[in-house]
C-alpha cells in the first residue's frame, strides 16, 4: 500500500511540475512549432456520467489529460524521488 501511495504522489507532483513547465514554455515561445508540440496530448478516462433517480442526482467521471510537458514532469519527479529514496 505504501508503494502505491508513493507512485500516486510521484504522478501528481510530476503532473503539476509538467503543468508549470508547459506554462513557462508557452510564455517563452507563444507561437510556433514548439508551442504546438508542447500542447499536443491525449485525453483518456471516463467522461462525466449522470445517474438521475428523481430523488438524488449523481455525477461521476475521471479524465486524464497527458501532454508532452506532463510526461516530462512525471519523469523528472520520478528521477528526483529515486535519488531521495536511494
Amino acid at each position: 500500500m505504501k508503494n502505491v501511495l508513493h507512485v500516486i504522489v510521484v504522478v501528481v507532483v510530476g503532473s503539476l511540475l509538467g503543468l508549470f513547465i508547459g506554462k513557462l514554455l508557452n510564455m517563452w515561445f507563444p507561437v510556433g512549432q514548439l508551442n504546438a508540440l508542447i500542447n499536443t496530448g491525449i485525453n483518456t478516462g471516463l467522461h462525466p456520467t449522470t445517474v438521475d433517480l428523481n430523488l438524488v442526482e449523481f455525477t461521476a467521471g475521471l479524465v486524464f489529460k497527458f501532454n508532452i510537458s506532463s510526461i516530462i514532469g512525471i519523469f523528472l519527479s520520478a528521477v528526483v524521488y529515486k535519488q531521495l529514496v536511494k
